[in-house]
């Protein structure tokens, strides 16, 4: 049953997800610990970023305008998906389960090591309870692993190229679905906060009754109210919080999201280089199929963000090779 609603909330988190316009390095990374967001498309215009240089940002004007603020953000390119690929993280993933009242029924603590194997994140379940695994289950997740590995391993150059134009397609489709948000809003700028560091903008988003979707699926945001932090310097979204005011529907009502549903995403600055995932906050319930309701709060944390680091010594008549990650475990 866990496993079920646990589903069900992450594909509220992917609603909420496009709705900050957040990296598919990021959703890939809650994605492989559920039972990697889309790096935004290139576009045949140029990104605001690119039409704009640091001199031009210095004697820029002070914006007062929501819309534009939100329009400027889903247009910057971070490149994020790319450097997110040079990173591991840890992954701390509490699940409360809840009783009709609200008090907790039981809870399921998950810690998770995050990698990048073959073009694709990985998660490897490290720790239960926030104990090391028993050898049973520590040799389970080996083998979980290898057999990863080694499918990647036998894959050929036209399997990896339909993936990865897969995956192309993806990051287009999302990002496409981003810029739906900027119509299908009333945006409102309700002040400036500091969050994480950061100098934000904090901006309202209330559904309008006049959107006109273009993408499929983009009419749950008619169905979705928000608030949402946008740092000042480069325009990432540096926090959200979102709520359900309507019951979310998919495959013919398989599977729905219930009214007060909520969800707060905050991201981190890393190096100077990587925005990503810092903290994940779901509160919700959810129905599916025929099965009976169910209520949970879930929080993922992600730290330790480390980058993947190589030492090179160039010897006498030796020529220098290209600097590659490390193999992966085999």
């Amino acid at each position: 049953m866990s496993r079920r609603f646990s589903y069900s909330l992450w594909l509220f988190v992917l609603i909420g997800t496009f709705l900050v316009g957040a990296t598919s390095a990021q959703v890939a990374l809650l994605q492989q610990s559920s039972p990697s967001l889309s790096p935004p498309a290139a576009s045949q215009s140029p990104t605001f970023a690119q039409q704009t240089s640091a001199e031009d940002k210095k004697t820029e004007p002070v914006l007062t305008d929501p819309k534009e603020i939100v329009r400027r953000s889903v247009e910057v390119d971070h490149h994020n998906f790319e450097r997110a690929q040079k990173y591991t993280c840890t992954q701390r993933q509490v699940i409360k389960h809840l009783d009709k009242h609200g008090n907790v029924k039981s809870t399921e603590i998950k810690t998770y090591d995050i990698n990048y194997y073959f073009g694709e994140f990985y998660s490897r379940l490290v720790q239960i309870d926030d104990k090391p695994l028993s050898e049973k289950d520590r040799k389970k997740e080996d083998e979980k692993l290898e057999k990863f590995l080694a499918k990647r391993r036998k894959e050929s150059e036209e399997d990896q190229q339909k993936r990865a134009e897969k995956d192309k397609k993806e990051r287009e489709e999302g990002r496409a679905f981003v810029r739906d948000v900027v119509n299908a809003y009333d945006f409102r700028l309700v002040g400036d906060d500091q969050v994480s560091g950061e100098d934000t903008w904090v901006i309202e988003a209330v559904p309008r009754k006049d959107f006109k979707p273009t993408q499929p699926h983009a009419d749950m945001l008619k169905k979705i109210k928000g608030r949402m932090w946008i740092e000042k310097k480069d325009y990432n979204w540096v926090k959200v919080e979102a709520e359900a005011i309507d019951t979310i529907s998919f495959g013919l009502f398989l599977f729905r999201i219930h009214p007060g549903s909520r969800f707060v995403l905050e991201t981190a600055h890393i190096n100077n280089e990587l925005w990503a995932l810092k903290r994940l906050y779901i509160n919700g319930s959810a129905r599916i199929a025929l099965f009976k309701n169910e209520s949970a709060e879930q929080e993922d944390v992600f730290s330790n963000y480390k980058k993947f680091s190589t030492s090179i010594t160039i010897l006498p008549g030796v020529k220098e090779v290209p600097e590659e990650k490390p193999a992966p475990p085999k």
